[in-house]
């Protein structure tokens, strides 16, 4: 059963899926980027949220609307044959209209904006993560890609290595305990073809679902380097870069601001607010008109509460800006740290350095196959080479993921 699989994973690399499952041109990291801010659906959740948020800055300019008021008096139901609504009924139609004091409204409509304010610096921090968890992804698809074509070309190189050695066995070159050993040694290739294939497919799956289309084809392919860029800032830039750009850093900023507003209307909502209004009367005959004042006295409630609260929530605020720096600070020296470990690990599997395992390998092949080289010796060669082989492409892996977390925690671009 293994044997099919393995023969199964081969033919579909070699071969082109069939009709409408042709594979489509592949996906850059640009392009998928686009496609995620365009359809991924949490983005879009949080994207018509911050447009509900923004809704509240209508609401907050509103006026107070005017109060009508029509009385009707002395009307004698009981005594329905002498009622005699010219000269016993009294009328009276009034509006009041309510004057807000403090400049209410005002500072209504400045906390509203700033509420939008951190809405939209929400949406980005949202927008940022799934960015980062895409290019994640993406990274993996580009190493378990490479890795599968490792795996693949690594079988083929060692199945014809059995081959070669089943013909010395009938020769009588090998001994069959040899023989039983280089073969046992293919499972470790075949394990390394299935373990590529599903790393593939689970990059591939979580790619997809970040991307958000379902008509995207089932084996939909990506196009990048195994590169490993050297960026040339220093962690100071780096630290005032996530000061200056990253979202959530900036929201803990501006909702400082969110809390001066907010208790800046708390001591308006506190001043008294007056209504003014005009009266309209008949009383019988008589048509009168009349003006009307109307205060609260306010002795009790003077909005101290809200007052305490806003005032507590500012000192809150302030101490939330504080921690929110001091974790971009840490978020971007720890990814920068992780970059030049990864970046100096990378530099370890240069392409000289692989080019020497592969003539170790093919030097140490040579040597065995015609006697100079003792089985182990072979083995060894080999494993050593699949080893650097696939720890140059986990190396350079990292490096990208490491640029990808510094992107995150700066809230910059650093790399295309």
């Amino acid at each position: 059963m293994r044997a099919v699989c393995i023969t199964a994973l081969l033919a579909l690399a070699a071969f082109p899926a069939p009709g409408g499952q042709a594979q489509q041109r592949p996906l850059t990291l640009p392009e998928a980027l686009e496609m995620l801010r365009a359809n991924n659906a949490l983005l879009l959740s949080n994207r018509a949220h911050t447009d509900a948020v923004k809704a509240n800055e209508i609401t907050a300019a509103l006026r107070p609307n005017p109060v009508f008021t029509s009385a009707n008096e002395d009307f004698r139901a009981f005594h329905p044959s002498q009622i005699d609504m010219a000269h016993d009924q009294e009328f009276t139609d009034s509006v009041l209209q309510t004057i807000e004091r403090g400049g209410k409204r005002k500072y209504r409509v400045e906390s509203a904006r700033w509420g939008t304010t951190l809405a939209e610096e929400s949406l980005r921090d949202v927008q940022r993560q799934l960015e980062f968890s895409l290019r994640a992804s993406f990274t993996a698809m580009l190493v378990a890609k490479s890795n599968l074509q490792l795996a693949q070309d690594n079988l083929a190189t060692y199945q014809e290595t059995v081959r070669l050695n089943e013909i010395r066995l009938k020769a009588g070159d090998i001994s069959p305990t040899d023989y039983d050993r280089i073969y046992g040694e293919k499972a470790r290739f075949e394990s390394d073809l299935l373990n590529a294939q599903l790393a593939l497919d689970q990059a591939r799956t979580q790619l997809k679902t970040l991307l958000g289309r379902p008509d995207l084809p089932e084996n939909l392919d990506v196009q990048g380097e195994l590169a490993a860029p050297e960026l040339s800032v220093t962690l100071e830039e780096l630290v005032a870069k996530g000061l200056a750009n990253r979202p959530d850093y900036l929201a803990a900023r501006d909702g400082v601001r969110k809390a001066e507003a907010d208790a800046r209307l708390a001591v308006a909502n506190g001043a008294t607010d007056i209504s003014v209004g005009g009266e309209y009367k008949r009383n019988g005959p008589d048509n009168t008109l009349g003006f009307t004042v109307q205060m609260p006295l306010r002795i009790f409630d003077r909005n101290q509460g809200e007052k305490l609260r806003t005032q507590r929530e500012l000192e809150a605020s302030k101490k939330g800006e504080l921690a929110a720096q001091s974790v971009v600070r840490s978020d971007v020296t720890q990814a920068y740290r992780a970059y030049r470990s990864s970046l100096a690990r990378a530099q370890l599997y240069s392409r000289d350095y692989l080019e020497r395992a592969k003539r170790v390998r093919d030097h140490v092949e040579f040597s065995y196959r015609h006697g100079g080289s003792s089985l182990l010796d072979y083995l060894d060669a080999l494993r050593n080479y699949r080893d650097t082989e696939l720890a140059w492409r986990s190396a350079y892996g990292d490096v990208l993921l490491a640029v990808h977390q510094l992107t995150l925690a700066t809230g910059t671009e650093l790399w295309p």
